[in-house]
């Protein structure tokens, strides 16, 4: 589980992140067959040559098969990227990663080089909220990449995240939050992640012993906006008729 630490009305603390829990969980389905359960395993093929090979392939082809290799089960395995222009899968290494921005129009921007970021969320500094506007102009404005849950850890945490639930639910709003001293930086919750805006959207029920709470992280890397309008055509003037 991550950790955040959260600042908010002069208090801040660690609390949990997680996955949010689902409406209703779904009964797990399982393939079974006379041998026993299906289990989904990576094996090599024994196919140096033609990792891709088909039957026909194979059959006018005739590769060498590494009959060792083939069967084994594939560990510790890690994502390489292939040259697309090699008559034989060759692994890339000469490459750079970048990243691609475009206008409110789809047009390319701007390529620049990929940052490797450092996470960011659970620092010294607490993660501070920067403004709060209305959840209908948030959900309206903004494309949400993905959700994550804050869960609390003892009392302390519960009244905190609790009390900052009910206050979002009161005001019909939502907070977003940034990193940095001052709160102004995107948060990166994993090394080498992508930055995101984070907005906090709270449900808060009952007191007490029957208290209850949902305070959820949406993250955000891409802003709606509209699209600038056309500059109007200049109207051609129509010429004067000559006097008589």
């Amino acid at each position: 589980m991550l950790t955040i630490h959260l600042e908010n009305e002069g208090r801040s603390a660690r609390v949990g992140l997680s996955a949010p829990s689902a409406e209703k969980a779904l009964a797990p389905l399982e393939q079974v067959t006379s041998a026993g359960k299906i289990k989904r395993v990576q094996v090599l093929n024994g196919q140096n040559a033609m990792p891709s090979a088909s039957s026909s392939q194979l059959i006018d082809g005739d590769p060498e098969l590494d009959f060792l290799a083939a069967g084994r089960l594939m560990r510790d395995a890690t994502a390489v990227y292939l040259d697309p222009t090699a008559a034989r899968p060759v692994i890339a290494t000469d490459f750079k990663e970048v990243e691609v921005v475009y206008t409110p129009e789809g047009q390319e921007k701007e390529r620049r080089p990929r940052v490797f970021r450092v996470a960011n969320v659970d620092t010294t500094a607490p993660l501070k909220i920067v403004r709060r506007m209305p959840t209908k102009d948030a959900l309206t404005r903004f494309v949400f990449r993905g959700i994550q849950q804050l869960v609390h850890t003892d009392g302390l945490t519960f009244d905190f995240l609790h009390g900052l639930a009910k206050a979002l639910q009161d005001s019909q709003s939502m907070a977003l939050i940034g990193a940095g001293p001052k709160g102004a930086g995107p948060l990166v919750l994993r090394d080498g992640g992508s930055p995101f805006r984070g907005f906090l959207y709270g449900e808060a029920e009952g007191s007490g012993e029957n208290a209850h709470y949902r305070l959820l992280l949406l993250l955000s890397d891409q802003e709606l906006k509209q699209p600038a309008a056309p500059m109007p055509t200049p109207a051609t003037s129509t010429p004067a008729a000559p006097k008589p």
